[in-house]
């Protein structure tokens, strides 16, 4: 394959994150405008006064947001999953990728990558924010003006939107577009491996902020190598799911038995949980690249 046309399907990969962010754009000025407006005349009808009225928008933040992330997350699913059947090959549902997939030792596998990624990752970044508590302090800001843990709407758009979603754009989509890029490499693994740093960098970019773009970029690697593992999205979607379920609304109960200010037991549980994640991959065997492959197809 010439250059050209692997930088083309590396494109393709680029228009569907961009499509993405469009689309997540267009919904938070959107929603906020009209939630802006329907508040306003509410307040104003009750004869509130207009610094009371921007007070109350103010502690809003918080629930407009996740009524913006659920908006954007019903949305990113009527754009994507119209574009993973027929422009990803149209990828089939047979009774064996079914059985692969949903086998207790994918499930295993899958439960033990999460678990692993959320206690490595939280442990590390609250090993962080010990050692460095300004490293984090806007990445804090953001996360509690997000609402989750919170906001039903944040809650629900977090662990069940955005796992169906952001699988289906990046190891869905954005992956098959990296993985007929690397088409014909000698190398089978590195063509994998490639194809797979390409979706993760992709997926860090989508969050729009330093630190949740590198946490998510490792997340990225471990669901890329689920769906090409398995062939399937699925996997991915159901560690997703696990991991942000985990942190937003169970954390105070699965983080309790940690001392918060220990940097020496958050940093070994956190490096303990990524290297668990990396002896699972290596044992569960590592996949390769296949010419021309859907890589979610069975």
């Amino acid at each position: 394959m010439s250059k050209g046309k692997r930088a083309g399907w590396l494109g393709l990969g680029v228009c569907a994150l961009v499509a993405a962010i469009c689309v997540q754009l267009v919904c938070s000025m959107v929603v906020m405008f009209f939630y802006c407006i329907a508040q306003g005349f509410k307040m104003a009808a009750a004869g509130i006064s207009q610094a009371d009225i921007m007070a109350e928008m103010m502690n809003s933040v918080g629930q407009i947001t996740g009524i913006v992330m659920v908006v954007a997350g019903v949305l990113l699913l009527f754009v994507f999953i119209p574009w993973y059947y027929f422009g990803c090959g149209r990828p089939k549902i047979s009774r064996e990728l079914v059985g692969r997939t949903f086998a207790p030792r994918t499930l295993a596998v899958v439960a033990v990558i999460a678990v692993g990624l959320n206690y490595g990752i939280n442990c590390l970044m609250l090993s962080i924010n010990i050692a460095a508590p300004q490293a984090l302090e806007k990445y804090n800001q953001l996360m509690e003006a997000a609402g989750l843990g919170v906001s039903p709407w944040a809650n629900a758009a977090a662990v069940i939107l955005a796992p169906l979603g952001e699988e289906l754009i990046f190891r869905g989509v954005v992956f098959y577009y990296a993985c007929r890029a690397v088409s014909g490499m000698k190398n089978a693994r590195t063509a994998f491996w490639f194809a797979n740093i390409f979706q993760a960098l992709l997926f860090g970019l989508y969050h729009m902020n330093v630190v949740q773009g590198i946490y998510a970029f490792f997340i990225a690697l471990a669901l890329g190598y689920l769906c090409q593992r398995y062939r399937s999205v699925i996997p991915g979607m159901l560690a997703h799911l696990v991991f942000n379920g985990m942190s937003t609304l169970f954390d105070g109960v699965l983080y309790a038995w940690i001392p918060e200010e220990s940097l020496l037991w958050c940093s070994v549980i956190g490096v303990t949980g990524i290297a668990v994640v990396v002896a699972v991959m290596a044992l569960n065997g590592l996949p390769m690249a296949e010419n021309k492959r859907n890589v979610a197809q069975s």
